[in-house]
């Protein structure tokens, strides 16, 4: 295995799970040894070379102590383990507290560093101090990125004048078992007639599961139309009274396996999670929308944030008003009732999953720009 020349320092790594955690894992592993990681916010602190699934040298950190237990450190409390990381470059993926530490560091003579966006991190940013700390961070990186456009875009707003531009860095597609629609249901014991729909989050308000409830709660009437809901969150409680409100036939799972979600993928006929901003909190790509694509099914996804960079509309699948009942029915009645257009949709994501996103092109992109 070569000799790491970047470490990525961050609070968000596998086990835990998220968006944010499988960009970053990915990553890693498209890496192939060349970046180790140190994740200060496990539960048990590790040091990570390889990607947090490979055997290779995954050791106790004692520089990460302070983020055991769930807790992110101190920005203070990490100079030290950056200031350790000289001859490397550190990846950044949470400029607070993490970036802080990194430019402290650097301005004692510590290594260079880079800075990576996901799009809550920046909305999180308020007051004149943090804005004027998010300038210094930037813009003494050696170089920043963003996991789309759209919020490179949020990123111009509070930065007008970068002086390293920021690259867009969008996820990959990852890999797949691939399973026909009808193996995949046979595995499940579902019917094969009846459409199902899929919707795959951590339950927060912004992935817009409660109107999605509130839609299939519409569609049901009348009408055999099966919904799987795969996630768990702070907001799981107000979800199921939404469910039993609005009358929406549920077939809620909390905790699954990649392999068992990937089978739930292949069976279902439509992916729906029409994201929105909700407050500060925006989905920054939408990484599960190209997973979606990459077992040849439609999303349906709420026109926010990244997600119209992840789902083509009209071509993959169809972006729509998240706060529209009406609209979500009517482009889901679309999809699940014409296998054609279904067809023709799951083959185009499934073809662009695979021919634009790419995660050692990622790689390759980051290196390039590192070292």
């Amino acid at each position: 295995m070569p000799t790491p020349k970047i470490t990525l320092i961050t609070i968000d790594y596998p086990p835990k799970r998220g968006g944010v955690a499988r960009y970053l894992s990915e990553l890693v592993k498209a890496s192939e040894g060349e970046m180790e990681v140190i994740f200060i916010n496990a539960p048990s602190p590790l040091f990570v070379r390889g990607g947090f699934s490979d055997k290779a040298n995954i050791n106790r950190s004692p520089s990460s102590e302070e983020g055991a237990g769930g807790v992110s450190p101190r920005w203070w409390q990490l100079v030290p383990l950056c200031l350790h990381q000289k001859g490397k470059i550190i990846l950044v993926s949470h400029v607070f507290p993490v970036g802080t530490a990194a430019w402290v560091s650097k301005m004692l003579g510590g290594p260079e560093y880079a800075v990576l966006f996901h799009g809550l991190d920046l909305r999180m940013v308020r007051g004149r101090f943090k804005t004027w700390l998010l300038r210094q961070i930037c813009n003494n990186a050696k170089a920043i990125f963003m996991n789309s456009h759209s919020t490179r875009k949020d990123a111009l707003k509070r930065i007008p004048q970068f002086r390293t531009m920021p690259k867009v860095i969008t996820p990959g597609a990852g890999s797949i078992e691939f399973f026909s629609r009808q193996d995949a249901r046979r595995k499940l014991a579902v019917d094969q007639d009846i459409p199902i729909v899929i919707s795959i989050a951590r339950l927060v308000p912004r992935k817009g599961i409660d109107i999605a409830l509130r839609a299939m709660a519409r569609m049901q009437k009348g009408k055999d139309i099966s919904y799987v809901v795969i996630g768990d969150g702070p907001d799981r409680d107000r979800l199921l009274s939404i469910a039993e409100e609005s009358h929406a036939h549920v077939t809620w799972i909390r905790d699954i396996e990649d392999a068992d979600k990937w089978v739930w993928l292949a069976a279902a006929d439509v992916f729906l999670l029409p994201v929105r901003d909700e407050g500060d909190d925006v989905e920054g790509f939408g990484i599960v929308f190209l997973e979606a694509a990459l077992a040849s099914i439609p999303s349906i996804a709420g026109n926010s944030g990244g997600a119209a960079e992840a789902v083509l509309d009209g071509e993959t699948g169809y972006l729509v008003d998240p706060n529209s009942v009406e609209e979500i029915v009517e482009k889901v009645e679309k999809v699940i009732w014409h296998e054609e257009l279904r067809d023709q949709l799951g083959k185009r994501g499934r073809l662009r999953a695979l021919n634009e996103f790419d995660w050692k092109d990622r790689w390759d992109k980051v290196k390039n720009e590192l070292t």
